[in-house]
């Protein structure tokens, strides 16, 4: 009985070795199916494009100041300090304004008190208050710059962290920068098809801006002369800002 029992499982596995090869045999020779891929019938525009990416500069004279300053006062009692520093702040205010800036045109940039410490022996020991107030003053006649700033100093600024400049229309030049960075895009463009020996006027298919900068032109000499505006006046140069626009564009030709 075991006997028989043994044939018969060997019979099958012998049976399912040989289907096994035949299953095999049929994958290998069975004939093979391409599948092709939707396009959506852009294969030209896929095929013939070229990308580049532009830049646009527009350098012009800025027509706007900004004079970030301000005044610092210490003493042992802190309300002492801080009355002191209002009334410096105070005549600041109105010798600024006297001078043509108006109201709206002055921003409080930060104010704060803090108790001052002598670290140099073993236990600081406590030296009073310090109380500071920065104001940014924007300056639209941008020829009073220089004036104004030695007007805040005369009347008790004795803080100056910096004087920039920007343009009033910066949209607008900005948008010369954006013409002026596609043109310069087109112009790689065709330098590139033509060295691979390509026929054919281009034709715009992307476009997107990459890059902006506009940022504001710094003069640091004013920190140091401004000082020394009781004995000359403060010369400040506005110098020429520069506008910067990237953007990265695809052409395409038939």
């Amino acid at each position: 009985m075991r006997k028989n029992l043994k044939k018969i499982l060997v019979g099958i596995l012998g049976l399912a070795l040989v289907l096994g090869m035949f299953w095999g045999l049929s994958v290998l020779t069975a004939p093979k199916q391409l599948h092709a891929m939707p396009t959506g019938g852009n294969d030209n525009v896929d095929a013939n494009i070229v990308t580049a990416t532009g830049i646009g500069k527009i350098s012009l004279e800025p027509d706007i100041a900004y004079l970030n300053l301000g005044v610092e006062s210490e003493d042992k009692n802190a309300a002492k300090a801080s009355a002191d520093n209002a009334a410096s702040m105070d005549a600041i205010l109105k010798a600024v304004k006297a001078a043509g800036v108006k109201e709206q045109d002055i921003q409080t940039n930060d104010y704060n008190i803090q108790p001052q410490y002598d670290y140099s022996r073993n236990k600081p020991v406590f030296n009073g208050y310090k109380v500071t107030h920065y104001i940014k003053i924007k300056v639209t006649e941008i020829d009073k710059a220089s004036t104004i700033l030695d007007k805040a100093v005369q009347a008790g600024a004795n803080l100056v962290s910096n004087v920039s400049f920007d343009v009033a229309d910066r949209g607008q030049v900005y948008q010369q920068a954006l013409e002026a960075a596609v043109k310069d895009a087109k112009l790689k463009a065709e330098t590139m098809v033509k060295a691979g020996d390509v026929t054919g006027a281009l034709k715009l298919y992307r476009v997107s801006e990459a890059y902006y900068s506009a940022e504001p032109i710094y003069d640091p000499s004013p920190m140091r002369d401004a000082m020394a505006a009781e004995a000359m006046d403060t010369s400040i140069s506005t110098g020429i800002m520069e506008v910067t626009a990237q953007v990265q564009v695809t052409f395409t030709w038939e």
